[in-house]
């Protein structure tokens, strides 16, 4: 394959990936084909299933056992495809509150946190909702998840997850 910047030959092989394109930068790709061009320095990623990886994040970070960082606020929303203003007549509350808890400068109430995070499992298909879970959701700071995710060819699966 040809490096469409520059038309050099590009080298392909497997690596870890962090992918940071969905709006955290603490996921990692384990063992994804990358495409590199020994030239200019340009590389293409082979990610499967992007949809099905999508929603494996999203419940991953909905599932966390602390609450949710602004960062994953805001990856969730985008997931479930609301505009802030959308979200924000959603939990009835002022698009000015979702910007405030997408930059930090204000948590979101416990309430509006559990409706986020059921909001994730409703839309996707699962079989069981994990209210019992929501419960433990720890009370205090806003710890990021770390994710390390594989593609095993049928799908992708959870290698790792814990919080930073």
């Amino acid at each position: 394959m040809r490096c469409e910047r520059c038309g050099a030959q590009m080298k392909s092989g497997r690596e870890n990936y962090l992918y940071d394109e969905c709006g955290l930068d603490t996921v990692t790709l384990m063992n994804v084909e990358v495409r590199r061009c020994r030239e200019c320095g340009e590389y293409e990623v082979d990610i499967p299933r992007l949809d099905e990886l999508h929603r494996l994040i999203a419940q991953e970070v909905a599932s966390k056992k602390t609450r949710l960082t602004p960062k994953e606020v805001r990856a969730l929303r985008k997931y479930l495809g609301f505009s802030g203003a959308d979200f924000a007549e959603v939990l009835d509350v002022t698009p000015e509150t979702v910007s405030r808890w997408e930059t930090g400068k204000k948590q979101m109430s416990p309430v509006a946190e559990r409706a986020l995070r059921l909001m994730v499992f409703v839309r996707a298909p699962i079989a069981e909702y994990p209210l019992e879970m929501l419960a433990e959701i720890a009370q205090g700071e806003a710890v990021p998840l770390r994710m390390k995710l594989r593609d095993s060819r049928a799908h992708w699966k959870a290698e790792e997850a814990a919080a930073a």
